[in-house]
C-alpha cells in the first residue's frame, strides 16, 4: 500500500484566520498579542491531527514578520479560549502555541470523544 502524500503548507483558511484573530484580541498578559497578530497574514498551515479536529500546524518564515519577545521559561501557550458545543456547553479548549516568538500551532482538544467538531471553530470560542 503506498504511503499517503505528505501534508502541504497552504494559506490559512478563513476559519483558522478568524480563530487566531479572536484568540489574539487585545494586548494579552505580556502585551505581545499585537506582535503575534501581525504574523497572521504571513502564516501558512497544514493539518496538525488526523482525528478530524481543527488543530493545525502553523509556520511564519523568519524575517516575514516581527517575532514576539520570548521570555526564557515562558509557557509556549500564548493564548487560549474555551470551545463551546452548539448548545453553549464547555467541551474543550483552543490553544495557540508559539516558539521563539512565532506562532507554530493551533491545538484544539475536547474532553470527551466528540468526534470532529462541526466548523467553524471561531464561532465556538467562549469569552476571554
Amino acid at each position: 500500500m503506498p504511503d499517503a502524500a505528505p501534508a502541504v503548507w497552504e494559506p490559512l483558511s478563513e476559519d483558522v484566520r478568524r480563530t487566531l484573530e479572536i484568540l489574539l484580541d487585545g494586548d494579552g498578559e505580556t502585551g505581545e498579542y499585537p506582535v503575534y497578530r501581525s504574523q497572521i497574514p504571513y502564516a501558512v498551515m497544514k493539518a496538525g491531527c488526523t482525528c478530524g479536529c481543527p488543530s493545525q500546524y502553523l509556520r511564519v518564515e523568519p524575517g516575514a514578520a516581527a517575532a514576539a519577545r520570548a521570555e526564557p521559561g515562558a509557557s509556549p501557550i500564548v493564548a487560549s479560549r474555551g470551545v463551546l458545543s452548539p448548545d453553549g456547553e464547555y467541551v474543550g479548549e483552543a490553544m495557540l502555541f508559539a516558539d521563539e516568538g512565532r506562532i507554530v500551532s493551533l491545538e484544539v482538544c475536547h474532553w470527551e470523544d466528540l468526534g470532529p467538531l462541526p466548523p467553524p471553530l471561531w464561532q465556538r470560542l467562549g469569552p476571554a
